[in-house]
């Protein structure tokens, strides 16, 4: 690959983690109740406050829109839209749509490399639950986890829309969760793993099902507002 080209890859690979760190900032702001109902948002604004550039902030902006927590109308700034316990339900149904056919999918296609890999990740959180960065770690795995599984199901429409409903996850994990409610969503990330290890695509599915079912009622029932 030519070196200009390199290079302007690279600078779309760092926009794009730029803007999906300002997505996660407004969005635990927005489920916090700090961005309030109603409140119109400028991008100027927030590019100051968060000390970035408007990109970042327009392309956080529209997948927020995107996602229904944005309202966003022609020549008027971005305005807070309202979000309660039946969106973060509604969010969950999709989760296990998407990410329990991924898992039946998956049991037939993921590699042995892979699965061995997520297993020592699992196996080292599972073992010191009181170790430095324990938080830091699981949510490396929990994306490394659900990614991978996405990932081989072989469908790259299926993987994208597992993606965006994944961003909307990482808002709530940050929000309501801690090392000790954590040590049930590792033990049934276990299960999807011996399922997924076994080669049993229904095994895999239900195990999916419930993890997601489990923390779909976790959230609603921690929802802030």
């Amino acid at each position: 690959m030519p070196a200009n080209k390199a290079l302007k890859l690279a600078g779309r690979i760092e926009r794009a983690r730029l803007s999906d760190s300002v997505y996660e900032t407004l969005l635990e702001a927005i489920l916090s109740g700090r961005l309030a109902s109603g409140t119109i948002v400028s991008e100027v604004s927030l590019a100051k406050q968060l000390d970035v550039s408007r990109t970042p902030v327009h392309d956080a902006l529209r997948q927020l829109a995107k996602d229904g927590l944005v309202e966003q109308r022609a020549g008027r700034r971005a305005v807070i839209a309202t979000f309660s316990k039946e969106d973060v339900y509604d969010i969950f149904e999709m989760r296990k749509l998407l990410e329990t056919e991924a898992a039946r999918r998956a049991a037939t296609r993921i590699d042995r490399t892979t699965l061995a890999n997520l297993r020592a990740v699992a196996d080292d959180l599972a073992s010191d639950r009181k170790a430095a960065h324990w938080m830091t770690k699981w949510i490396d795995f929990d994306e490394q986890f659900h990614d991978a599984i996405a990932k081989a199901a072989g469908s790259q429409r299926l993987w994208q829309d597992i993606v965006r409903y994944r961003l909307l996850h990482r808002g709530f994990n940050k929000m309501s969760t801690n090392v000790d409610s954590l040590q049930q969503a590792l033990a049934e990330h276990i299960g999807i793993l011996d399922a997924l290890e076994k080669r049993d695509p229904e095994a895999a599915a239900s195990a999916m099902l419930t993890h997601v079912s489990e923390w779909q009622a976790y959230f609603v029932n921690h929802f802030p507002r």
